[in-house]
């Protein structure tokens, strides 16, 4: 018949439960009771046995019966009061990789940030005032400007027997003239003046002249390409003459300013911008610093 009392230990005198095998604070194993015994004979005092040394967890340790972690200095459970014994179970320790803070992504531009940023610096960049749809690109660093060519001077006549010096000086400079005339009339044949190689003034292509104030019958002036831009000079009926800058590709709308006429060419002014044409090049000021620099190549007409 199975206990219903609890036992005393008989190492420490503990008090356990019915169902322990063994004491829960020594670990003494329970003894079954004998027959009783005869009473001893009265003797002389003996000295107390002493009680052996409570036996103490080594490490912290957690409460099967009640999932109380404890320390390595407690040998009852500090909430059901089991003891370590029986009730014992080490602190596990979690194992794996450390989590990482999720990742944020950067923050999205907004709006008015993307508008307050500076817009580059361009050949054709219109004023605030004017409804833009045409933003160049950023002007070519200033080429170095070529060397200039060495004066031409005839070869010394070469003396004959006959005395006639000065038919082979009169042959190679009438030779010249004829070559540099022949150039002057190609060059304007091709209608880089404004005319279409007749010599009869052009008119102002119609939808440059649309652009124009009172463009109505505009005459082209002259044409010009860089390398990736096209510049128009159209005179309207009242005599004002304007420049019309543009893409080549026309992906964007062009822009019209008043031109003047220079000694070498033209200026036209697109507040606080500057364009000077003269020679083969055209200059871009800002504030009157110069910004870029493009050589510009005659043509007939723009398309």
């Amino acid at each position: 018949m199975a206990a219903t009392e609890n036992w005393r230990c008989g190492d420490c005198d503990t008090f356990n439960a019915p169902a322990e095998k063994s004491c829960t604070i020594c670990g003494g194993g329970r003894r079954a009771p004998g027959p009783a015994a005869a009473p001893p004979r009265r003797s002389a005092p003996r000295p107390a046995a002493k009680r052996p040394a409570q036996p103490r967890p080594s490490a912290a340790w957690r409460c099967t019966m009640c999932d109380t972690n404890n320390t390595g200095d407690d040998t009852t459970c500090l909430v059901c009061g089991a003891g370590w014994k029986s009730a014992a179970k080490p602190v596990a320790r979690k194992k794996g990789p450390a989590k990482r803070a999720p990742k944020r992504p950067p923050p999205r531009k907004t709006a008015a940030a993307a508008a307050s940023s500076p817009r580059p610096e361009s050949l054709f960049h219109p004023p605030p005032t004017v409804s833009t749809g045409y933003v160049p690109t950023e002007p070519l660093p200033a080429p170095a400007p070529p060397p200039a060519p060495a004066p031409w001077t005839p070869p010394p006549p070469r003396k004959k027997p006959n005395g006639c010096g000065g038919c082979l000086i009169a042959l190679v400079v009438g030779g010249a003239l004829l070559f540099g005339a022949q150039t002057y009339l190609k060059s304007h044949d091709s209608g880089g003046d404004g005319t279409d190689g007749s010599g009869t003034v052009a008119a102002c292509p119609t939808r440059i002249a649309d652009e124009l104030p009172s463009g109505g019958g505009a005459e082209l002036v002259e044409a010009y390409r860089t390398e990736n831009k096209q510049i128009t000079l159209c005179r309207t009926t009242a005599g004002e003459l304007y420049y019309y800058g543009e893409f080549s590709d026309h992906r964007e709308a062009g822009i019209a300013m008043r031109a003047t006429t220079t000694g070498d060419g033209y200026e036209a002014t697109n507040d606080p911008y500057r364009y000077v044409i003269h020679g083969d090049l055209v200059t871009i000021y800002k504030s009157e610093a110069q910004i870029g620099e493009e050589t510009v190549t005659p043509e007939p007409s723009p398309r």
